[in-house]
């Protein structure tokens, strides 16, 4: 019986993969939300795509940093994450806008969000760094005891 081998490209701990995760399942319930709309079913405010869009990126940025835990080169993960981070958010905040037609600058607080979510990351990614710094060394380092001294007391 010949075994027939499943071909996927998917990596969980690749941040391009997350990414494309993220922003996939950020599309479709963007759609979703404005077939809603649109079908009358609900009335969501028109800043709704701006809040799915920060929401899967504030899911990105938990996941991404976690799965930074198991990496074994750290700084390669870091500059794929940045680069996929940015990606993300460059291209959530198109798709917002496109299904929103509101601008950032005209979705309120949504703007304040990106930033903190922005420094949240960097946060995030420079603690788990040097935690993953910190437990490496702590593995390499090996430990003896002190050694007893016989002394003789007085």
């Amino acid at each position: 019986m010949k075994q027939t081998k499943h071909f996927t490209h998917f990596n969980s701990q690749h941040p391009t993969h997350q990414a494309a995760v993220v922003l996939g399942s950020s599309v479709i319930t963007m759609v979703l939300a404005k077939a809603a709309t649109m079908s009358g079913i609900a009335d969501f405010k028109e800043i709704l795509p701006w809040i799915i869009a920060t929401s899967f990126i504030l899911f990105y940025v938990v996941f991404n940093t976690v799965f930074g835990l198991q990496t074994d080169d750290m700084n390669k993960y870091w500059v794929q994450s940045l680069i996929s981070y940015a990606g993300l958010a460059i291209i959530s905040g198109g798709l917002a806008y496109l299904f929103s037609s509101v601008s950032l600058n005209e979705a309120g607080t949504i703007k304040w969000i990106f930033y903190i979510l922005t420094f949240a990351y960097l946060v995030f990614l420079s603690v788990v760094k040097f935690i993953k710094r910190i437990v490496t060394f702590a593995e390499n380092e090996t430990w003896d005891a002190p050694k007893k001294r016989n002394k003789k007391r007085r």
